[in-house]
C-alpha cells in the first residue's frame, strides 16, 4: 500500500474512533492524563494509540455495555458505516469478530442479560380472521342487502385488521411511514372498484388479499427466523448478504403463489372467470403491500409508504384523467401497471436494505436500546 493510500485510510479509521457530538451511543473519551509538572522536554509522545479498540469503545461505551449479545454491537457498528474492511484497521478480520471483543471488554451495564427474542410465531386463526369476516359480511351483504350488515361488519373487519397487523410476525415497532396506511387503503379501495367495474364480483379480490394475511405472517416469520440463523452463523457482511438476498427473493416467490392461489380459489367461488391478465393487477399489489410490511417490519417503514404512495398517485393521476375525458383506460389495467412498476422497485430496495445484519437484530431483539431506522425518528422502548 502507498504511503498517501495508508495516511488516507488510517485517517478513516482514527475519524471513526473519534468521539462525535450528539451520537447516540457515544459517550465521550476518558481525558487524557495531566502533564507532569516538572516535564517541559523530554521524549516526544508516540502518535496512535497502543491499542486502537480502547478508542472505539471509548465511542461506543453505552452500546457495547446495554448490549445482549455480540450482535447487537456488529449491527450498531454496521449502522454507523463500520464494514470488514474498517474493522480491519483495528486488528480484525471482520466486524464480527471486532464486536465480540467489544462485547468481552466492556462491562455490562449492572442489569441482567435477557435472551434475544425470537421472532414471534403467526397466530393463524388471528391472521386468518380479516379474511374470514371480509367474506362472511359480503355474504351477508348479497343475501340480505341491510345496510345494518356493513354497520356490525365494518367495525369487526377493523378490529381484526388491527389485531393481526399489530401482533406477531407483521408487527411493524416503527409504524407505517408517513401516509402508508393511507396509500394502502387507497391501493385496496382502487383494486375492489377496478374489479366491480369489469364484473359484479368485485368482493373476490378484496377477500384474497384479506385471506392473505395468514401466508404473509408464515412468510414474514420465516424469513426472520432464518435471516437470524444467517445472522448467528455468518462471519463477514458480505457473506452474510449474500445468504438473506436469495432467501427474500424466496419468500416474496413463496408469498406470491399463495396469494395467486387465492386470487384463483375466490374467484372460483363467485363464479368470476379468472385469466392471467386478471390476476396480474392483484398478484402485483399483494406483492407491493407485503414488500412494503417487511421492510416497515425491519426498520425501514418510510421505504414502503414511498413505493405504494408512488403506485396510488399512479392511479389517482390516470383515474382523474378518465374521469376529465382525456383518457379511456380500463381501471382494472391501470391498477395493474401501476403496481407492476412499482412492486420491482421496492423489492429491489428490499435486497440492499434487508441484507443489512442492522435490520435483523434490531427486528429480533424489539426491547434492546437502538437508533432509531432511516427516515424515521426515535421511538421509545415500549414500542
Amino acid at each position: 500500500m502507498s504511503r498517501p493510500s495508508q495516511e488516507r485510510w488510517h485517517g478513516e479509521s482514527a475519524a471513526l474512533a473519534a468521539p462525535v457530538a450528539g451520537e447516540p451511543w457515544g459517550d465521550p473519551p476518558p481525558p487524557a492524563p495531566a502533564e507532569p509538572a516538572g516535564r517541559k522536554g523530554g521524549a516526544p509522545r508516540k502518535h496512535g494509540p497502543a491499542d486502537p479498540v480502547r478508542e472505539l469503545m471509548h465511542r461506543h461505551q453505552r452500546l457495547c455495555a446495554e448490549a445482549v449479545d455480540p450482535l447487537e454491537i456488529v449491527a450498531g457498528l454496521e449502522a454507523q458505516g463500520v464494514t470488514d474492511r474498517v474493522a480491519g484497521s483495528f486488528r480484525h478480520r471482520d466486524v464480527f469478530s471486532l464486536a465480540e471483543e467489544l462485547y468481552a471488554r466492556v462491562p455490562r451495564a449492572g442489569v441482567p442479560e435477557p435472551a434475544a427474542e425470537a421472532p414471534t410465531r403467526p397466530p393463524v386463526l388471528l391472521t386468518l380472521a380479516p379474511g374470514l369476516v371480509y367474506a362472511a359480511a359480503t355474504w351477508a351483504l348479497q343475501a340480505v342487502h341491510s345496510l345494518a350488515v356493513a354497520a356490525v361488519a365494518g367495525p369487526l373487519l377493523l378490529a381484526a385488521l388491527f389485531a393481526a397487523l399489530r401482533t406477531g410476525p407483521l408487527r411493524a415497532p416503527y409504524g407505517n411511514g408517513a401516509g402508508g396506511t393511507l396509500w394502502a387503503c387507497w391501493l385496496l379501495g382502487f383494486a375492489a372498484f377496478a374489479e366491480g367495474v369489469r364484473q359484479p364480483a368485485a368482493g373476490a379480490v378484496t377477500t384474497a388479499l384479506a385471506l392473505s394475511l395468514a401466508p404473509a405472517a408464515w412468510c414474514a416469520h420465516r424469513f426472520a427466523v432464518r435471516a437470524r440463523g444467517h445472522l448467528l452463523r455468518s462471519r463477514s457482511l458480505e457473506e452474510f448478504g449474500a445468504a438473506v438476498r436469495p432467501l427474500l427473493l424466496g419468500t416474496l416467490a413463496l408469498y406470491l403463489v399463495a396469494v395467486t392461489a387465492l386470487l384463483c380459489a375466490a374467484r372460483a367461488v363467485v363464479g368470476a372467470a379468472f385469466t392471467p391478465a386478471a390476476l396480474v393487477g392483484p398478484a402485483a399489489l399483494a406483492l407491493l403491500l407485503f414488500t412494503g410490511r417487511l421492510l416497515a417490519i425491519h426498520g425501514y417503514p418510510d421505504a414502503g409508504a414511498v413505493g405504494t404512495g408512488l403506485a396510488s398517485a399512479t392511479e389517482a393521476v390516470c383515474l382523474a384523467a378518465v374521469l376529465l375525458g382525456r383518457l379511456s383506460l380500463d381501471p382494472g389495467s391501470v391498477a395493474a401497471v401501476a403496481c407492476a412498476a412499482a412492486a420491482p422497485v421496492l423489492v429491489a430496495y428490499a435486497l440492499s436494505a434487508l441484507s443489512r445484519a442492522s435490520a435483523h437484530t434490531f427486528a429480533a431483539v424489539p426491547a434492546m436500546t437502538r437508533p432509531a431506522p432511516r427516515g424515521t425518528k426515535k421511538q421509545s422502548r415500549s414500542n
